[in-house]
Parts: C-alpha cells; structure tokens; sequence
C-alpha cells in the first residue's frame, strides 16, 4: 500500500476540513456536558488534577501576564523546542494546540470529509468519532476484550480498505485500562501505513508503565502515527487549555495549516504555564503519587463492598454499577459530590481521583448507596 504522504493530506482532507469547523453540526451523542456545578461539589467527574498547577508555575502564568499585549511566537517556540527535547524529537514535529481535543476534531474531520470510516475499540474517548460522525465519516466501533481492556487483534481484524483512521486511547478513558507496551508497538506496525493511526495518550503520565507505555519511540519509523498529549491532567491546567500532537513533520505541518491562528491562538498563559510545567516534574510526580493513594482507597472500599472493577493506569476508575444503588449518580451528587455515567455505560459508572482525604469521602458517602454483591474484582 502506498505510504500516507503530505500531499495526500492536504488534498485530499485537511485542506477542505476547514469549513466544516463553521458548518457542521456536532452531535456529541456520547457524551452530555452538565451545567456548571457550585464550587462546593466534590468534582469526581472530569478527570482533573485535584493539585493543579505547582506555585512555581502559577507564579510564572502570573508574570507571563504582563506580555499579554504580545504575540506568543517566541513562548511558542521555546515550548515546542523543549517538548520536542524531551520526546528526542525535533521542533518540526510538535504541533501546539488547545487540549488535545483539537487534534482529535482534525483527524476525525480529516476521515469525514473523504467519507472514510473511523475504526475505534469501544467504549472509549468520543471527541475524534463525534467529529468524524459530523464531517460525514461511518464509526466502526470494536468491543472490547476481557477485563476493560482493548483488543488490538479484533481492532486489526477490522480495518479494511474503507478505513481512514485507527483511533487508539492508551490509557483508555473511560475504562482506565492499559495495554502491554510491546503489544501495542506490534499493532501499530501492523496498520497499514495509508491509514491515519491516533494515539492519544493523555493519561500516559499516569501510566503504570512509565514513560516506556509511549508510543513515541515510533514516530521516526511509522509516517502514519500521530499522537495527541495534553496538559489538562497531570500537570493540571486543564483551564487554561493546552496540550499537542506529535508525528512526523509533513503531518504537522498539515495539521498546521488547518489549526485555527496556525497556533498563535495558544495564549501566553498556557504556553508559559506548560513550559514550566514540564521543568517542575518533582511536582508532576508528587501528583501522581497522590493519585496512587487516592487509587488504593478506592480499591480497598470496592474490594470490601465487593465492587468489580478495573484495574486503573489513570486518574480514574471504571466500575461496574449493578452493585450501587440504580440512582448513584444523583444520589452522590445530592450528597455533593459529582461523578460520571455517560449514556453508553449502562452498566459503568467512572469516578475520578482526586486527593485522598477526598476520596475518604466519597467512600463514607458512597457506601451506604452499595447492595453488597459478591466479590468480582478484576486484576
């Protein structure tokens, strides 16, 4: 099969995905954005960094806001250089974006507008499928293995010549499942190279893997790769919006030239904040470290109310319902504290981790809304 090329992308999708950011309609049937809750919730259903952002990096976002009145072309840069470093990329190959839900609306559109097929594991992130849906693509949807866990041979088995992008969430929201590093490397050989392969990797410094669970290592031999980070969990700014794609260079730059401000509408604060961010990781790992306690009383509550569960590689679980009350959601949230069931988990429900003292809380709360099933924890 003939390798994904720049000039591909740009004729045949990018170039002509722009005006269906003006005009079409999204239908984000996965996933209902609820009102903005009093400051009082206990927030278990975002995914955030409970922590935030470490006062030296505040302290940087603050100082950043005096050169609001500039163009952020040299934070840009620098940021983009120091990822690229770190990643042992060059600058070329990271694209800056808004979250990671900006590249993920690209790669869908860029499905869409050829009226391709998107190939996905499912349950699993929506943003790309909805975009794609949107632009016109057919959603191929792939059930997942045992334990939560994606099936990279179903996946594979599934691609045929209609498929125009894998999309692959390691590790996978909502399930917060992981998979075996050497594994997914396999796969992503496996694809043939004229189809888009995303890999978003957003919980990936939450990984029980490390740094290894990344599939960068695979950018410099695979031109189909592309993958999406963020800086929204984490590193804990999910407010100011920021995170990136990594690939090989023509498709940055294809990305590039379809990316609303062609980047500069990454603001000063969120670059400055990132750049930062990624020099402050003792408290990236104080963050993680605390996510892991917060794992653990999860774990011990579950076990005792015998809960089945998954096995997190997040700032999040994934919990099988039958064994809460049917009205848990509301429930906890009358109790103040707000946790997530999308429409499609009509047997799940997700809660995110937030500090232990927290997740104390939910567990105090959470327990007298349990039927007491027996035990089906999944390891």
């Amino acid at each position: 099969m003939a390798p994904f090329s720049r000039r591909d992308m740009l004729r045949n999708s990018l170039l002509a995905s722009t005006a269906l950011l003006f005009s079409t309609k999204r239908t984000n049937s996965f996933v209902r954005f609820p009102e903005i809750p009093k400051t009082d919730y206990i927030r278990l259903n975002w995914n955030e960094n409970p922590y935030g952002p470490s006062p030296k990096v505040l302290e940087a976002i603050t100082n950043s806001l005096q050169n609001t009145r500039l163009y952020p072309d040299d934070a840009i840069s620098e940021l983009k250089t120091k990822i690229a470093i770190n990643q042992n990329l060059q600058s070329d190959q990271v694209l800056l974006t808004s979250g990671s839900t900006e590249v993920l609306s690209l790669l869908g559109m860029h499905a869409g507008i050829q009226k391709g097929e998107i190939l996905t594991p499912w349950p699993s992130f929506p943003t790309l499928i909805e975009y794609g849906k949107s632009a016109g693509a057919n959603i191929k949807k792939v059930d997942l293995g045992a334990n939560e866990t994606i099936d990279l041979n179903r996946v594979l088995e599934n691609i045929s010549a209609a498929t125009k992008v894998v999309f692959i969430c390691n590790p996978n929201n909502p399930t917060s499942t992981e998979l075996n590093t050497r594994d997914l490397k396999a796969f992503c050989r496996s694809v043939p190279q004229n189809v888009l392969l995303c890999v978003d990797e957003a919980y990936i410094e939450y990984s029980t893997q490390g740094a290894a669970g990344s599939m960068v290592s695979l950018i410099k031999e695979l031109p189909n790769l592309v993958i999406c980070r963020t800086f929204s969990k984490a590193y804990g700014l999910a407010g100011l919006r920021i995170g990136y794609a990594l690939s090989q260079s023509h498709n940055i730059d294809a990305l590039r030239r379809m990316h609303i401000g062609w980047e500069i509408s990454t603001g000063i604060a969120a670059v400055t904040g990132a750049t930062h961010a990624l020099d402050d990781q003792q408290h990236l790992q104080y963050c993680v470290a605390q996510n892991a306690k917060g794992r653990e009383i999860l774990y011990r509550a579950f076990d005792e109310w015998g809960i089945s569960y998954a096995r997190s590689s997040t700032n999040f679980t994934y919990i099988r319902s039958e064994g809460f009350d049917p009205a848990i959601v509301s429930k906890m949230k009358d109790e103040g504290i707000l946790i997530t069931k999308w429409p499609d988990m009509t047997q799940h429900i997700r809660v995110s981790i937030a500090k232990p003292e927290d997740m104390e809380v939910f567990v105090k709360k959470a327990g007298r809304f349990t039927l007491h099933t027996k035990d089906h924890r999944r390891d």
